[in-house]
């Protein structure tokens, strides 16, 4: 064998390490390549940009074991936080609010987790609709941190583990009528109170049947009767008042405050027991919106009808608005420092003008305000940062000196206020707290899903996790986005009918109603160049053409129709809203042949036909004079003519929340609920002869709203979702076979026992559904990678199994 020279021994063993080891050299430089233009990509993406997939849904079809992960969509504030209650350790910190639920911070979180929900709730609340309403009163009691009260929906209930569970309480109590936690006397309290020496002592003070006491914990309940009941305030139907106010007095001798509006200050002195009229010199509040104890045992009260402060003092009441200088104001929250060697009394207007005194309420002086988005809360939050801040109740943190707390209508927020400050700088503290009451979900392909709501506008979320920066159709407080519509035309092109809640001030600026269109996915916004005068109102009404529903042309961005509330007359545009024509139903009487009545309305009864252009459906219910109207309504010629393709109800009691959704893909393809409004007849109806004729869909009823997504694999019918019961079981429904065949998604997302308003799903993504609530913003779900369990107390994620 002949001999080979080492170098080129060494050379050939260098060649095959070199070659042994190329393959990995090539996977790791295509590696490299991918992860940057990967990187490349993240940075450049579009900022509307739709959310990745899920990483089972590459399939496209529902798989075995299926499992579902649902999450709140992260908007993270925009309701009104109506009261707080913080126990003296600062163990626990509860706030309430007007339209679903009550919160309680998580210190391990770092956020404001739901009180309830189906893990915290008693069995018999888990059903739709449950408990879909704000908390009248809520309280921590304060000798016992683990131990909350909580009033709502005409029942009380209580936790001794912090919130994680409910029970219900004496059967719920006595009480002959519920109570409205968002009536205008919701900025009213507190409530209820606990006795500080004994958590088994605790009272109520409802509007229609006076006081109650519980010296059990809840477990009996009676009525306090040497407490008269309110006096109604204002004329009408039913007594129209706040409940009774109510404050223990500090130390030990037991004493109990009661404020029955308009008819004074009552007083125990055997913790609640009894009470007699309260005996003190001088003129008296009988209308007190709020009051507080500072630590000397003086009582300071905030008069709403009057608008004046007071004070009680060694058993006689000052008017401080004239004894002490304080200008006449709407003067609600009020709070005294605990601190042992403060004198500091802090009071607020409605709108967040204050005054601070640092002498008993001798002498006061002028707090101003700012406010910001605090680390880690929604950036949009810095919007609260307006002259007017609305304020609902004020509490002096028990432990961090001189931080004071705010309940508002942004959510909860923080300012530390010395004896010697001039401002009150808040700083918003509020996230977890999604109470935006949803009115629409829209996708469209290609495009990030928006969210119209109350108050807050359109929040554009290309990530679902991520709190918003902004909202649209701009940054107003107070606009609300009642319906969405977009174009298959031109899937970039949505349209609103945006409109500001306050229809008795704030239209200086032109925006009452900021209606238009975007052409770019919902970024930005125009207004509509121009705005019709209905028949019966005036050109100078700026709410003149104002909420209701609207739909645009799937062939045509131009053609636009919209039915306005106020049951006025709906107009179509073929110019983008240049011009408006009336639209004119045969048979039509009087200046209001409108279908939309009340402007709260979760009502969406107007429809494009998502495939044919120039084609809308219109359902009318038939208010008086126009009962021959009641039926659905179409128009081939993009809203100038209609014509009545079905007379009559398509279902009973269709003239409040009712949904008419059209098929994409599939014209003439219709899906219309009651939404529920009472009726014994909820079943889901469809149309695919555009509206001519109806029949029912087999065992579905009770349907909250309809969606149409991504179809599965090897379908040519969209995924259909619902919100409804299917064989009588509720839950979150998917169809993939045209509503033959129905899978239950979850029965409550992430616990909610709230009203589902509204329902949107991706046409991108296969089974990726959003569902919108009626006072807790709104939830998404999509098939995942995760481990089903039962949900978890106070849990903000949650995995279902998908089931039949």
């Amino acid at each position: 064998m002949q001999r080979r020279d080492r170098s080129a021994i060494r050379y050939d063993q260098f060649v095959k390490r070199k070659r042994k080891r190329w393959p990995w050299v090539v996977l790791g430089v295509l590696l490299l390549v991918a992860l940057a233009a990967g990187a490349w990509w993240w940075l450049t993406r579009p900022a509307d940009a739709a959310p990745a997939p899920p990483a089972l849904s590459q399939a496209g079809k529902p798989v075995a074991n299926e499992a579902y992960q649902w999450k709140a969509v992260a908007i993270g504030g925009g309701g009104f936080v109506t009261g707080l209650s913080l126990d003296p350790k600062g163990e626990t910190f509860v706030a309430r609010s007007d339209v679903y639920g009550a919160y309680i911070w998580d210190k391990k979180a770092d956020r404001w987790q739901q009180l309830v929900t189906a893990a915290t709730m008693p069995a018999a609340d888990r059903v739709q609709d449950g408990i879909a309403t704000g908390v009248y009163a809520l309280a921590v009691a304060p000798s016992r941190s683990q131990r909350i009260y909580m009033a709502v929906d005409g029942k009380v209930y209580r936790s001794d583990d912090r919130g994680a569970h409910f029970i219900l309480t004496g059967a719920g109590g006595p009480f002959p009528l519920p109570w409205d936690a968002n009536s205008e006397f919701r900025l009213h309290g507190p409530f209820m109170a606990v006795d500080p020496a004994n958590p088994d002592v605790v009272l109520l003070g409802t509007p229609q049947s006076g006081l109650w006491r519980s010296a059990n914990a809840g477990a009996s309940w009676s009525r306090v009767g040497s407490v008269p009941v309110s006096a109604d305030r204002k004329p009408g139907p039913g007594l129209q008042a706040p409940g009774t106010m109510l404050w223990f007095e500090p130390g030990a001798n037991g004493r109990v405050f009661a404020m029955v509006a308009g008819r004074g200050m009552f007083v125990s002195a055997d913790r609640g027991a009894s009470f007699r009229a309260l005996a003190a010199a001088g003129a008296a509040p009988l209308t007190l919106k709020h009051g507080t104890f500072d630590r000397k045992g003086v009582f300071f009260g905030a008069d709403e009808e009057t608008q004046t402060l007071w004070s009680l003092r060694d058993g006689q009441w000052h008017n401080l608005t004239s004894e002490a200088g304080l200008p006449t104001k709407r003067y609600g929250a009020i709070a005294a420092n605990p601190n042992p060697n403060a004198d500091q009394v802090v009071v607020f207007d409605s709108g967040g003008g204050g005054h601070q005194s640092t002498d008993g309420g001798r002498t006061w002086r002028t707090l101003s305000h700012t406010a910001s988005a605090g680390p880690g809360d929604p950036p949009w939050l810095r919007l609260a940062d307006q002259a007017y801040f609305p304020t609902a109740d004020v509490r002096f943190d028990p432990v961090v000196p001189n931080r004071l707390w705010v309940a508002g209508g942004m959510g909860v927020f923080h300012a530390d206020v010395t004896p010697d400050s001039v401002s009150a700088d808040w700083v918003s503290q509020s996230r977890g707290i999604e109470e935006i009451v949803a009115n629409d979900i829209v996708q469209t392909p290609g495009h990030a899903p928006l969210f119209a709501g109350w108050d807050f506008g359109i929040h554009i979320k290309p990530d679902l996790n991520a709190y918003s920066t902004t909202f649209q159709p701009g940054e107003r407080t107070l606009i609300a986005a009642q319906q969405l519509d977009w174009s298959p035309a031109d899937p970039s092109f949505v349209v609103t009918n945006a409109s500001d809640t306050r229809m008795n001030c704030c239209s200086q600026d032109g925006k009452a109603v900021m209606a238009g269109y975007s052409r770019d996915g919902g970024q930005r916004w125009s207004m509509f160049a121009s705005l019709p005068t209905p028949p019966g109102t005036k050109d100078d009404d700026p709410w003149r053409m104002s909420f209701g529903t609207i739909a645009v042309s799937s062939g045509d961005p131009d053609n636009i129709v919209w039915a306005p509330a106020f049951n006025r007359m709906p107009f179509y545009t073929t110019d983008r809203g240049s011009s408006w024509q009336a639209v004119r139903l045969p048979g039509a009487e009087g200046d209001n042949p409108g279908s939309f009545e009340h402007q709260w309305y979760q009502r969406k009864t107007l429809a494009a036909d998502k495939t044919t252009s120039g084609t809308f459906y219109l359902y009318h219910s038939g208010e008086a004079p126009n009962q021959g109207l009641t039926g659905l309504w179409r128009s081939r010629d993009a809203g100038a003519e209609w014509q009545q393709v079905y007379q009559g109800e398509i279902a009973p009691f269709g003239n409040a929340a009712a949904k008419l959704r059209s098929v994409p893909g599939h014209a003439g393809h219709l899906f219309f609920t009651n939404g529920y409004a009472g009726g014994g007849d909820t079943a889901l109806r469809r149309s695919i002869d555009g509206g001519a004729s109806w029949a029912l869909v087999p065992n579905v009823t009770r349907v909250d709203d309809v969606a149409f997504g991504k179809a599965a694999t090897g379908a040519s019918y969209p995924t259909i979702f619902i919100s409804g019961r299917v064989s009588g079981a509720y839950g979150i429904w998917r169809s993939v076979d045209n509503a033959a065949s129905w899978q239950r998604l979850v029965d409550f997302p992430v616990g909610s026992l709230d009203q589902v308003t509204a329902i949107g799903a991706d046409p991108d993504v296969f089974g990726r559904v959003y569902i919108g609530y009626k006072g807790s913003g709104y939830m998404w779900g999509e098939p995942a990678p995760c481990r089903p369990a039962p949900l978890a107390p106070l849990a903000s994620v949650q995995c279902a199994a998908v089931g039949r």
